[in-house]
């Protein structure tokens, strides 16, 4: 019998193995760690569009801030999932939080030092965390069985709320707390973000073994110097999508994911600078996104659930229809009216739940064990592409046009995705008949 108690740089078959003692044990794992690193991220991004006003004395481009977090975390999608599909979850995981960590470390020097490049640097390394972050939910479905594969990672996207929620409340007080240091006040969210991403990665590291992926077969045994040519050689993003493109169920799983991202983002990024415009106060603004929070992440077990009793595709399809609804409310509030921007923002986060959930659990089945990190680290990179050209069109179309447009842009998207996914759930019911 062979059992795994540390990593190794080629996988071994595994014998005797509970899986589902040893899929238990990861749920525990991942939960507890997107606790901490929800946090970590929450802390950081709101003093980040702080810092580079300071740093630039205007808030012209504040949305750098995100636009270079969005490009660490699609660098990390595709790293990642190499680096994975060589080593696995465990190591990659760890290495992708304990990245944060120093990204964090350096944006506090850059704040010290004045020094923008610097800055714009470490959020970069903040943003792969936070996709390392967002992979960690593929983790859960590893060794999931199909009737709670969604479930289960829409249980670790719900712990993600307590951080998400209660980090920011601390802001505050960890700036003062900066100030009794000697630093900037803008650096104690950084602090706190150093802190949490790297007792994620502790959490991970020490608690997440055996390897959910290497118990899966995942990584595959290396029994000759051919295999171990074949073996170290990773999927490539082009081959990845040409898997995806080859399944119907799994394309429409990657468009899930991308435009259940794309559309949340675009908004959510300029609803705070809408009612900013239209005067409403901080406090409201805080309220508003706070709604759209909740949506996001507490309602998860809901949208795995559903995805697990009605199926995937019913599931993805229900996705759509929410972020259609959600954006006409947006698109209907041209002068910031509370009573439209707050169930707005909350479906637009109930949205993205539910097309994220359903999505990772259709893409994870939809292609085989030995390509599965590949495309999702694809599907991940594409997402977080989308993402960021969604934040920085965003402005241009709001500065432009108004909110009311980009509210209908994302509409159209969201409308995309539903026709998508009610023509495959047509075409589901027709092959069962």
């Amino acid at each position: 019998m062979k059992r795994i108690l540390g990593y190794q740089t080629e996988a071994i078959e595994i014998e005797g193995v509970d899986t589902l003692a040893v899929h238990r044990r990861t749920l525990h794992v991942l939960r507890l760690s997107s606790t901490f690193s929800r946090g970590a991220f929450s802390a950081a991004f709101p003093v980040s569009v702080l810092a580079i006003k300071d740093l630039l004395g205007s808030e012209t481009w504040a949305g750098l801030s995100t636009g270079f977090s969005t490009l660490g975390s699609a660098l990390a999608a595709g790293w990642l999932a190499a680096f994975m599909q060589r080593r696995g979850r465990t190591p990659g995981l760890t290495l992708g939080l304990a990245v944060a960590a120093v990204g964090a470390g350096v944006c506090i020097v850059a704040i010290q030092a004045g020094l923008l490049v610097l800055f714009l640097l470490g959020m970069a390394l903040i943003g792969v965390g936070s996709g390392t972050s967002n992979m960690s939910r593929y983790a859960a479905a590893d060794l999931a069985a199909d009737s709670t594969r969604s479930r289960d990672i829409g249980s670790v996207v719900f712990f993600a709320t307590f951080g998400a929620v209660l980090a920011p409340l601390t802001i505050g007080g960890l700036a003062t707390f900066a100030e009794s240091l000697g630093l900037d006040g803008n650096a104690g969210g950084f602090l706190l973000a150093a802190a949490l991403s790297i007792t994620s990665a502790a959490v991970i590291w020490f608690f997440m073994r055996p390897d959910p992926l290497v118990v899966n077969g995942g990584i595959k045994k290396v029994s000759s110097s051919s295999d171990r040519a074949s073996a170290e050689a990773p999927v490539s993003f082009r081959e990845a999508v040409a898997i995806v493109w080859a399944n119907p169920l799994a394309r429409l799983a990657f468009a899930g994911l991308v435009v259940s991202q794309a559309v949340m983002v675009m908004v959510m990024a300029m609803t705070p600078l809408h009612m900013e415009d239209h005067g409403h106060s901080k406090g409201w603004i805080g309220a508003v996104i706070s709604a759209h929070t909740a949506g996001m992440f507490a309602f998860a077990p809901l949208a795995g659930r559903l995805s697990d009793g009605v199926g995937r595709v019913p599931t993805v399809l229900i996705g759509g229809v929410t972020l259609l609804i959600a954006t006409a409310f947006t698109a209907l509030a041209g002068d910031a009216p509370r009573m439209l921007l707050f169930p707005g923002l909350f479906l637009l986060g109930l949205g993205w739940s539910l097309g994220i959930v359903a999505s990772s659990a259709l893409l994870t089945e939809s292609v085989a064990e030995s390509r599965r990190v590949a495309v999702q680290g694809a599907a991940d990179l594409a997402t977080n592409v989308a993402s960021g050209v969604g934040a920085l069109t965003a402005g241009i179309v709001v500065s432009g046009a108004g909110y009311h447009i980009l509210s209908m842009m994302g509409m159209a998207a969201a409308g995309g995705l539903m026709i998508h996914s009610w023509v495959q759930n047509r075409l589901a019911v027709v092959r069962v008949a």
